[in-house]
């Protein structure tokens, strides 16, 4: 190893604990209600709320209400008056029956408690499934700005992690196994829909068999436990989620924790029609960059940072708890650059990509949405690193066989 190689990780370390220290003094300051240090929290895990909510209306024999917006958001502030504020309006549960068939066992417990057990399973599953690979690079990210929000959130990325690394890193060795892990990850459409083109590209035909399997079974065990009118409730509701109506109310109300090019051009001050024109093009970009990378190129962390980073051009509703998808590829990448040399400006990406999760909202808030571009930025450089993988063979590819 260079002399400058040492320094990069050396640097990176130093960075990192830093950050990690103060995320983690965040967020125990935050749950216990010690000294508030910026940015302030108001309502904790309330995303978890509307898990947790959908799963008691279950178990209460009101789950026709879940998909009627004014219902469930009234349903949440009189079974959490403790946490939710009367003049709450809208707190949509927009997630296929398959993540509710998922959260049934939370409703059986206390809402504190299910996000206790919630988080601690996802995260475990997480590390199982990806950070037992490099237990410094996932220190690195479970103290990343975040892993604080989905921690402050209550949302599922840590389960979104496992399933879309653990499927992707079995695709070569168990293409069973990495297909039902990539096919319990459509509970998450906007997270999932890029991964059967990826597999199509790759021509990986027993994976692509075993998602759909997977799938099949998932809808058909929720069609028979939540009946007919449940899926048509959820049907109408993601069409409804779609309307300008919606679409508009969403990006009133969360716009400054939005990472996507249609949000970015909103908050700029472009009309509707153009943002989502830009939002097409960003989209259609993702779909060319996925289908040639898994065309034409082997398993790699590049051709899978490749494929994370369109997944976040190609959908219009990421948010910044989202990014937690990005961390593991960035620290692979980032080890690839200490190994090979890194890029003009890449290490500068890197900075941003991992502070982008808190200061991205800051910025978007600013009307300086920054947060695309970099995305994108991260996007070229694992591009770059994958063409450049196909014309010479890594040291450590070599030395394994």
């Amino acid at each position: 190893m260079t002399l400058t190689s040492r320094i990069d990780l050396r640097v990176a370390a130093a960075f990192c604990a830093a950050v990690g220290l103060y995320d983690v003094l965040f967020v125990v300051f935050t749950i216990s209600g010690g000294p508030e240090i910026w940015p302030p929290v108001k309502v904790l895990f309330p995303d978890f709320l509307v898990f947790h909510a959908a799963a008691r209306a279950f178990f209460e024999g009101k789950l026709a209400l879940v998909y009627d917006i004014d219902a469930f958001t009234l349903f949440q502030i009189e079974t959490y008056p403790d946490r939710l504020s009367p003049k709450v309006v809208f707190r949509p549960f927009i997630y296929p029956p398959t993540w509710l068939l998922m959260l049934l066992p939370l409703g059986l417990l206390g809402v504190a408690k299910a996000y206790a057990v919630f988080m601690a399973t996802t995260a475990a599953a997480a590390t199982l499934l990806e950070g037992r690979r490099d237990w410094w690079g996932w220190l690195a990210v479970a103290t990343s700005p975040a892993t604080v929000w989905v921690l402050m959130a209550g949302q599922n990325t840590f389960f979104s992690l496992a399933l879309f690394y653990g499927g992707l890193r079995l695709l070569d060795r168990s293409p069973a196994a990495a297909g039902i892990l990539l096919g319990l990850l459509s509970y998450k459409p906007q997270i999932w829909v890029l991964v059967p083109l990826a597999l199509l590209a790759a021509q990986q035909w027993r994976a692509l068999a075993w998602t759909a399997a997977t799938v099949a079974v998932l809808s058909l065990a929720s069609l028979g436990i939540f009946g007919l009118d449940f899926w048509i409730g959820f049907l109408e509701a993601a069409r409804e989620a779609g309307s300008a109506r919606i679409a508009n109310i969403m990006f009133e109300r969360i716009f400054m924790h939005m990472t996507t090019l249609v949000a970015a051009a909103r908050i700029v001050g472009l009309p509707p029609g153009v943002a989502g024109a830009i939002q097409l093009a960003g989209a259609a970009l993702a779909v060319a960059a996925v289908w040639f990378a898994f065309r034409r190129h082997s398993s790699s962390d590049a051709r899978t940072a490749v494929l994370v980073t369109a997944t976040f051009l190609v959908s219009p509703y990421t948010l910044n708890y989202d990014l937690l998808l990005l961390m593991p590829a960035a620290v692979a990448l980032f080890r690839r650059g200490v190994a090979l040399g890194f890029y003009p400006l890449e290490r500068s990406v890197y900075l941003m990509l991992w502070l982008m999760p808190t200061f991205g909202m800051l910025l978007n808030r600013l009307d300086l949405p920054v947060m695309p571009l970099v995305i994108l930025s991260f996007g070229a450089i694992a591009w770059a690193r994958l063409q450049a993988e196909s014309k010479v063979e890594l040291p450590s590819a070599a030395a394994a066989r």
